[in-house]
């Protein structure tokens, strides 16, 4: 019971995992982060921390967000890489292994968390200065739910450390409780061991014998007073 328990929880941490590399890979691909307004008759142009710096916005602090967010991608990967390693058994899973998995994910987690705040406070900074407003996409949503994503990722991976303590802590239990009934039954053992009836035969043996010196001279006895009744 406690092996599927936590066969389902490695299969959710799996899927949480798999998923913000999906929605990574979709917010690289797709490039309209934010819609920037140039005036009031003017177009509007798309823009992503990926691209960093165009000829309308300069680098003024977007290159942070962007280091931060290939630093997310390359952690990201190593924890997805990492828990399907735990979950076909290619690497032993120990307790170190899930603690470095647990706070990957809550590493990782907070450092996509900067970056979204950071580059939320890049366009306030930027409006007015290179462009008249601004409107967020869907893309931005996504990321923060890759945020709840790695947190959860996380709890599940310290979940899964509880498990194993709770387990060893059982199999412990266990194991003494089976040397002690291995000891009361090689006490029995021993009782029985020590009824052995090898004794008793020679005891029989004794009494029988003694009967058979008590009786021979009762016997003498009796035939000495039949010789002299025949004499």
């Amino acid at each position: 019971m406690m092996h599927t328990l936590g066969r389902k929880v490695e299969a959710t941490n799996m899927f949480f995992s798999s998923w913000v590399l999906v929605f990574l890979a979709v917010g690289i691909i797709i490039e309209e982060w934010a819609e920037l307004k140039l005036g009031p008759q003017k177009s509007t142009i798309s823009h992503s921390p990926w691209i960093c710096c165009t000829s309308l916005w300069p680098s003024d602090g977007l290159e942070v967000v962007r280091n931060i967010l290939i630093v997310v991608l390359s952690f990201s990967f190593m924890h997805n890489l990492l828990l399907g390693f735990e979950f076909t058994y290619m690497i032993p899973q120990t307790k170190y292994t899930l603690i470095m998995t647990a706070c990957l994910a809550f590493l990782t987690g907070i450092l996509l968390l900067g970056a979204l705040l950071l580059y939320h406070h890049m366009l306030n900074k930027g409006e007015s200065v290179y462009y008249s407003s601004y409107k967020i996409s869907w893309i931005i949503f996504t990321a923060y739910l890759n945020v709840l994503l790695l947190f959860a990722s996380g709890f599940l991976s310290l979940l899964q450390y509880k498990q194993s303590i709770d387990g060893s802590g059982s199999l412990i239990h266990k194991s003494a409780r089976k040397s002690q009934v291995m000891e009361q039954h090689g006490v029995s053992i021993k009782v029985v061991s020590l009824r052995a009836d090898t004794t008793m035969p020679r005891s029989i043996v004794r009494v029988q014998s003694t009967h058979m010196k008590e009786d021979t001279p009762e016997k003498l006895n009796i035939q000495a007073r039949r010789v002299t009744w025949a004499l």
